[in-house]
């Protein structure tokens, strides 16, 4: 299913975060799947459109589809991307 809701923590250590949806409840971030949307890291409060999946009985997000950084809390860094391999922005070495 597909929703969309804010980042409410995510650790660049940890490589993992949840996201407070708007359905309710939250979903556990991985950086794997958010790495796949682009980044590494995204701050608190950014919105995002995401599909989410059911694992082991918990919601998790299987896909970011859209990231929103204009809603993230005052003062929070801005979001950081992957590295960009030969100029190819989201592109990086396996």
């Amino acid at each position: 299913m597909t929703d969309t809701g804010t980042v409410a923590w995510f650790d660049l250590t940890k490589q993992f975060g949840f996201v407070a949806l708007s359905s309710g409840g939250d979903a556990f971030l991985h950086m794997s799947v958010l790495k796949e949307a682009g980044y590494v890291w995204i701050p608190r409060g950014t919105t995002l459109r995401v599909r989410v999946e059911t694992d082991r009985g918990k919601p998790r997000v299987a896909e970011v589809l859209e990231v929103d950084p204009s809603t993230a809390r005052p003062g929070e860094n801005k979001p950081i991307p992957r590295k960009a391999l030969n100029g190819i922005s989201g592109s990086e070495p396996g």
